[in-house]
């Protein structure tokens, strides 16, 4: 039998995601060049977008496409994310992004940036389970039979609070329930016992299809997950960065199709002179680059410190380099 990660996760409206290893949303991150290269190389096989505000009324179809279509560009399934106080206008910009090509379109209510929470939506919306039942209720009724999902954190301030959040949660049945094991007050502090809090959430929430996030780095933690708190798939976000190749490298290690090693020193260097080809050569591209080869090399690395010249003086990547992999694209039917 294949490993549960590998197969689809179909939904009501018969679309379904091809796989349940997904790229966790990041906002600054998961968009513009690095969703170009990635999906050039092959490297994903669905898209989870970073949140789109939705504030004071729903964007028309001509506002809100630019958001999604970088994503379907690359040919893979879409959930689109959203992010409000306003239950009717996330409800709404829901059916509109599911009319414009989303595979599903998911509830923001994890983020823990300080501009979120000054704003009271995000991860603040947690201290009000109810508002967050209404607000998926909403969504399904105005998308039908098309998917709706959430994305949480354990609680506000304490994992104490879970059992509220997932009452509500289980009562309004979203088609998917995306946690980040830390609390929101807790941002990306270490915590010790993340999977048993996961662990206590997937008790807490049987039946509904839960995917889980938090310090996936490598294929091991990913593996142990999976052992320890039985979701049904999981997002990485931050490993993605140190490793465009993780999700893949995570495929083939549960029995997926053969992919070819890691990215070696070499190919992560060319993958990121592909983002700067892309990006442009402005300072904010340049500190994007400069952003992901720390992740990938580390701060004190010597080769974050050449690419810190090497962007002074921009060279070509070494010849017969690629960040692209040597097996043949995934084909996936959206």
């Amino acid at each position: 039998m294949p490993h549960p990660w590998l197969e689809p996760l179909s939904f009501r409206d018969g679309r379904a995601l091809p796989c349940r290893i997904l790229p966790g949303p990041m906002e600054g991150v998961t968009e513009g060049s690095f969703v170009q290269v990635l999906g050039a190389a092959h490297l994903i096989r669905c898209w989870f977008t970073p949140f789109i505000r939705i504030s004071n009324g729903v964007p028309r179809r001509s506002r809100l496409r630019p958001h999604i279509q970088p994503y379907l560009d690359t040919g893979v399934p879409v959930i689109a994310q959203i992010m409000g106080t306003r239950t009717e206008l996330l409800a709404e910009a829901a059916a509109r992004l599911h009319e414009l090509g989303a595979t599903c379109v998911d509830l923001n209510c994890a983020c823990p940036s300080p501009e979120v929470l000054s704003s009271r939506s995000g991860g603040f919306l947690l201290q009000n389970p109810q508002w967050i039942h209404d607000t998926i209720a909403a969504m399904k009724r105005a998308c039908g039979p098309r998917a709706v999902s959430v994305k949480i954190r354990v609680g506000f301030a304490s994992p104490d609070e879970l059992p509220a959040i997932t009452e509500a949660i289980r009562n309004a049945r979203p088609d998917l329930v995306t946690c980040h094991f830390r609390t929101v007050r807790e941002m990306y502090s270490p915590v010790s016992n993340g999977l048993a809090r996961l662990s206590r959430l997937r008790e807490l929430l049987p039946d509904l299809p839960l995917f889980g996030s938090g310090d996936l780095f490598t294929i091991q933690d990913a593996l142990q997950m999976h052992q320890i708190c039985h979701v049904d798939g999981i997002a990485p976000a931050r490993g993605l960065m140190r490793n465009p190749a993780l999700l893949r490298e995570i495929e083939a290690a549960i029995g997926g199709e053969p992919f070819q090693a890691s990215l070696d020193e070499s190919a992560k260097l060319a993958f990121l002179h592909e983002i700067g080809r892309v990006s442009g050569k402005s300072p904010t591209h340049q500190g994007f680059v400069l952003r992901l080869a720390k992740a990938m090399f580390g701060p004190d690395s010597p080769q974050f410190h050449a690419l810190l010249d090497a962007l002074k003086q921009p060279t070509p990547p070494p010849p017969g380099t690629t960040c692209a992999p040597t097996n043949p694209p995934i084909s996936v039917t959206p």
